[in-house]
């Protein structure tokens, strides 16, 4: 807006030319002929005798396969002489820059000026159309064979990749792949993501991102493209190596441009799903083996059940059971208790001959008076070791004598 504004304030200064005379555009462009991506250079000149209050309207040039750059102060201040007195206008700069190879044909339009009269100085509207434009992009012949034409002053691919070769399966890893091209717009960057060929790495691939700049006049760019893969099979894979020709307008030359393969190893696979069939026929399996053994539950019910009442009862009338009771009563230091339960293991260990329980009797009743006798009560913590070392005692003897009972002298066991 300021460049307008500059570009407006230099045009009255003009002297006013007296006789009324249509403003002139002038168009020119720089070749008929342009190498495929390089940039043509358009120029179009407005001309007035007077000055223009307003900046000019200029039409759209875009068509498929043409690019329209315009440059960093495309539109400048102009003077030429017109009917031998000096005009004053606005001149646009255009860069085109055709896509592909053919014959190219920009599209006809108007230009819109607005300009002060030159006996009145009131703003005059004035529409004068664009002449035919027409030009021919083509490809060296060295050139000719490149799929898809890459056509630049430099071309170079870079790699990074985020992760590690050593996956597991559910690891991913991230290729980032950068392309740089020098002297062309960086449109002309064909797809740099190549498949990996195989299903044990899927590609998750991001939208590219492709930046552009100019410098004096002169496109350049980048297009990067990011892919992550997830590892879903085990084995050796590859991430495939990535190559373009390309032409070289500095040298008439092509070239190539390349980055390595990523060798990648994948562990630890899981097992494959069972296969439908086969859980149907386990399933029924073990629906027959579940009522089977139901079955047989039922019957056996009554047998297995009198034998366990057996098997608890034995185990209540043992010695070790009744031995058990005594060490717990002891352990808590529960006189009654401990007095229940050394009556019982007697009742039991009467089976051996010449059983002598007086030590064992004698325990009690220290116990007993420590606990019980007349005066301060005492500490009753050395009666409680005297009975636990006598009841070991007499058991001790207990299990010595009943090694030399024979086994039709023992007694029967209590509750047959």
């Amino acid at each position: 807006m300021i460049r307008w504004l500059a570009i407006l304030l230099v045009i009255p200064l003009c002297p006013v030319v007296a006789l009324a005379q249509d403003p002139e555009l002038r168009v020119e462009l720089a070749s008929d002929t342009v190498v495929v991506g390089q940039p043509l250079e358009l120029r179009i000149r407005v001309l007035v005798p007077t000055w223009m209050p307003k900046p000019p309207g200029f039409p759209t040039l875009e068509i498929p396969s043409l690019m329209v750059h315009e440059p960093e102060r495309a539109s400048n201040p102009a003077s030429d002489r017109v009917n031998g007195e000096t005009w004053y206008g606005i001149e646009r700069t255009y860069q085109l820059y055709p896509l592909a190879a053919g014959n190219y044909v920009l599209p006809a339009g108007e230009v819109t000026i607005t300009y002060a009269d030159p006996d009145s100085t009131d703003p005059v509207a004035y529409s004068t159309p664009l002449p035919d434009i027409r030009f021919v992009a083509t490809i060296p012949a060295a050139a000719a064979k490149l799929s898809p034409p890459v056509l630049a002053r430099g071309f170079t691919l870079a790699q990074e990749i985020d992760g590690t070769a050593e996956m597991t399966v559910g690891d991913a890893i991230t290729r980032s792949v950068t392309a740089r091209i020098e002297g062309t717009t960086p449109v002309l960057i064909p797809r740099l993501a190549v498949s990996t060929g195989v299903t044990a790495l899927r590609a998750y691939p991001r939208d590219p991102m492709v930046s552009q700049s100019d410098e004096r006049g002169i496109l350049s760019g980048t297009r990067t493209e990011v892919t992550t893969y997830v590892a879903q099979g085990d084995g050796t894979l590859v991430l495939p190596a990535i190559s373009i020709d390309w032409f070289n307008l500095e040298t008439g030359t092509v070239e190539t441009a390349s980055i390595p393969e990523i060798p990648i190893s994948v562990t630890g696979a899981p097992a494959p799903p069972p296969d439908p069939g086969e859980i149907a026929k386990w399933l029924a399996l073990a629906g027959v083996v579940l009522i089977a053994g139901l079955g047989l539950f039922r019957r056996f019910r009554p047998a297995l059940t009198q034998r366990y009442e057996a098997l608890r009862q034995n185990w209540q009338n043992s010695e070790r059971y009744a031995h058990h009771a005594v060490r717990r009563a002891i352990a808590r230091r529960d006189l009654s208790s401990s007095m229940a339960a050394l009556d019982r293991w007697k009742s039991v260990a009467q089976a051996a001959p010449g059983q002598d329980f007086t030590p064992l009797n004698r325990a009690l009743a220290t116990l007993g008076a420590a606990r019980f006798g007349r005066g301060e009560r005492r500490d009753d913590a050395e009666a409680w070791r005297q009975l636990s070392a006598a009841y070991a005692a007499t058991r001790r003897h207990w299990h010595a004598a009943r090694r030399h009972v024979p086994d039709d002298k023992a007694l029967p066991p209590l509750n047959p």
